[in-house]
């Protein structure tokens, strides 16, 4: 075993065959793929990377299998733990330069290139396994939730949930790595107690799912209001997010033919390092903040219209829990009935806020007009509120 110090998990442990994949060149170039893209440039501490993000992953969805393994001890198999802990490691290991900020420059998804790189590196991928299939697609169909093994085999469809859920490794580790390096408290939540409270529960089609035991409900609430405050307060960003789009511009003109090349080994030379002094807007801003304000749609159309020449628009959202009625739910187990339910039909909190997001309307203007387009952006505003 291999001891790996963490800043948030402490020491971790890790086998000789996970270290196959930790040691190869796919996960080696996280090191150079800052997690929260130019967030730097608004809180100096956020240049921690998806490699120390992988690894917490992996410890995370560890603490999540040892919680679910004593609350719902019939439910895990040989073989299960080595391939959460495998997935959690390769899950970001398609990401492009600057991670989210730059994925409308691939003509492919980081899913997609995901796929290639663990087919490429699958001498790397050493876990149990009698799934009829190569390691490297095994890892692949049930992180993915694709591919045929994967969606004939309803043990796998719930493992995939350890990694894309409500209630992830992912989550679980990037909220609070993410706010520790931002020096804010907006992501912190009681991880070591959501955790303890996993278990598998059925839901209302009789499948089983990641759930929880009630005991574990504040916790939860408290989780998703770390998202939404994280969303408010860090993801959305201004500054990291005009920073996003000026960076997408000026790749354009960098990369050949303005993409990332499809193919995997030359797609592999390319992390944050390599075009970084190359872009000047990051050292001499370029455009300013003349708007900010909650999504407004009339108002939208109304800026595209008269001042769409002149600024910048940027409309992010992210929603915190449910999309609507028809999304999937977190569903909780009282320990002493044995009843499911809903959380939203337990937490007044959660039920008041599951369909909620956080939707922006974001205005910029060249640094050198940027007060005389504000003038004429606040008529617009005043004018529609009259």
């Amino acid at each position: 075993m291999v001891t790996i110090r963490d800043q948030i998990h402490g020491n971790m442990q890790f086998s000789e065959a996970e270290m196959a994949m930790i040691r190869s060149k796919p996960f080696e170039r996280l090191r150079y793929i800052k997690q929260l893209a130019f967030a730097e440039f608004e809180y100096p501490g956020a240049t921690h990377n998806r490699y120390q993000h992988s690894l917490g992953v992996c410890q995370c969805v560890s603490d999540m299998y040892d919680a679910v393994n004593h609350n719902s001890p019939e439910f895990f198999r040989d073989g299960d733990i080595e391939l959460l802990r495998m997935m959690g490691l390769i899950h970001d290991l398609g990401h492009s330069p600057f991670s989210h900020a730059s994925e409308e420059l691939s003509n492919i998804t980081h899913e997609q290139r995901l796929t290639d790189i663990l087919e490429l590196y699958k001498k790397s991928i050493i876990i149990p396994n009698n799934s009829g299939i190569e390691n490297w697609d095994l890892v692949n169909q049930v992180y993915q939730g694709d591919g045929y093994v994967y969606l004939t085999n309803p043990h796998y469809i719930t493992l995939h949930s350890f990694l894309d859920s409500f209630l992830d490794a992912d989550k679980l580790d990037y909220l609070e790595r993410d706010a520790l390096n931002c020096g804010v408290s907006y992501g912190n939540f009681d991880r070591q107690d959501l955790i303890t409270n996993l278990c598998i529960v059925h839901d209302d089609r009789g499948n089983e799912v990641l759930g929880l035991r009630e005991d574990g409900i504040q916790a939860f609430e408290g989780f998703l209001l770390a998202r939404y405050y994280m969303f408010n307060r860090v993801y959305f960003d201004p500054i990291e997010r005009i920073n996003r789009i000026q960076f997408v511009s000026a790749m354009k003109e960098l990369l050949p033919d303005g993409k990332y090349p499809d193919n995997i080994k030359k797609f592999l030379g390319y992390d944050d390092t390599r075009f970084i002094k190359r872009l000047n807007f990051l050292y001499s801003p370029q455009y300013k903040l003349i708007y900010d304000s909650a999504f407004d749609s009339e108002l939208l159309n109304t800026i595209s219209d008269k001042l769409g020449n002149m600024v910048l628009i940027d409309t992010p959202k992210k929603n915190i829990f449910r999309r609507d009625e028809s999304d999937s739910n977190v569903w909780v187990k009282n320990s002493l009935t044995g009843v499911t339910r809903p959380c939203t039909d337990i937490s007044p909190l959660i039920r008041g806020i599951q369909f909620a997001s956080v939707h922006k309307l974001r205005v910029y203007a060249p640094t050198s007009i940027a007060d005389e387009v504000k003038e004429e952006l606040l008529k617009l505003v005043r004018s529609k509120k009259k």
